[in-house]
């Protein structure tokens, strides 16, 4: 985060290439309704934290419940703290104030990665489907409306990660079903899998045509493609952050780690028997 917020506010280049994009926005292009923005404010953030720890008391897992609590309330936050200490300095010609990072998409995601903790893991591949497709809808719409740029998507996606990233290492262990539940899923998992690479794949390089056609158009930036790469760009930002987190909680880093733990238990087995096997060769000498 901290190098994209150096590249993309501090420099007079990034500068103007992000508020090239904001030059293409129009009334036209905006949504028809802005419901899933004004979805994300601060009761519904509450709301959806106490929902998450009452789901995860009702499985009996409240401490996974309350570790997806924080994942939301320090990433939202982490987000504030970071837009009201972060300075764009006037080196460019500039549309808009400092709005690194979006706390929209924060929330977005984080609220994702919050879900997926406390969600059965049979329903989580339908929840990342739709968390992620919000996620990128909200990131979409924050570039269009001209309230966000590129890096503040970014800066968000880093935030959520951070934050879930650091929750999963030192919290609690997250439900992962039962061997054979797990073994069912696999095909599903596979699927948001491949669906989430080559979503972002495409989010990309839609992003990087899209910007070069910007650089590139006579008379300086094209600003209608300029904002293509912006929403494009921010699309795969989100994708690829879900991608990863979907990827790392996967059934076969769980089946790796039962692996392992049944390895372990076996030579601990192995070790008792031979032991054994030695005392008792020591009473039938002596």
């Amino acid at each position: 985060m901290p190098l994209v917020y150096a590249a993309a506010v501090l420099t007079p280049m990034g500068q103007r290439v992000e508020d090239a994009a904001l030059g293409g926005v129009r009334d036209s292009d905006l949504f028809g309704s802005d419901t899933a923005l004004n979805v994300i404010s601060v009761p519904v953030i509450l709301l959806l934290v106490v929902v998450i720890v009452a789901v995860a008391f009702a499985r009996r897992r409240l401490a996974v419940g309350l570790s997806a609590a924080v994942v939301v309330l320090a990433s939202a936050a982490t987000s504030t703290l970071v837009k009201r200490i972060a300075v764009r300095p006037e080196i460019a010609q500039s549309t808009t104030p400092n709005s690194f990072p979006s706390g929209h998409a924060t929330i977005a995601l984080a609220a994702l990665f919050a879900v997926l903790m406390v969600t059965p893991r049979r329903f989580r591949p339908a929840i990342a489907l739709l968390g992620a497709a919000y996620a990128v809808f909200v990131a979409n719409q924050t570039v269009v409306y001209g309230w966000h740029r590129v890096s503040d998507i970014v800066g968000a996606c880093a935030i959520a990660l951070f934050w879930v990233g650091v929750v999963r290492a030192v919290g609690p262990r997250v439900d992962q079903g039962e061997r054979g539940d797990r073994d069912g899923l696999v095909g599903p998992w596979r699927v948001v899998t491949v669906v989430l690479v080559v979503a972002s794949a495409i989010a990309l390089a839609v992003a990087v045509v899209a910007l070069v056609v910007g650089i590139v158009s006579a008379g300086g930036h094209d600003h209608g493609a300029m904002l293509v790469a912006g929403r494009m760009a921010s699309s795969a930002s989100v994708l690829v952050v879900v991608a990863t987190v979907w990827v790392v909680d996967g059934p076969s880093r769980t089946g790796r780690a039962e692996a392992d733990g049944a390895g372990a238990v076996e030579d601990a087995f192995e070790r008792d028997a031979e032991l054994d096997a030695e005392r008792d060769t020591q009473r039938d000498t002596d």
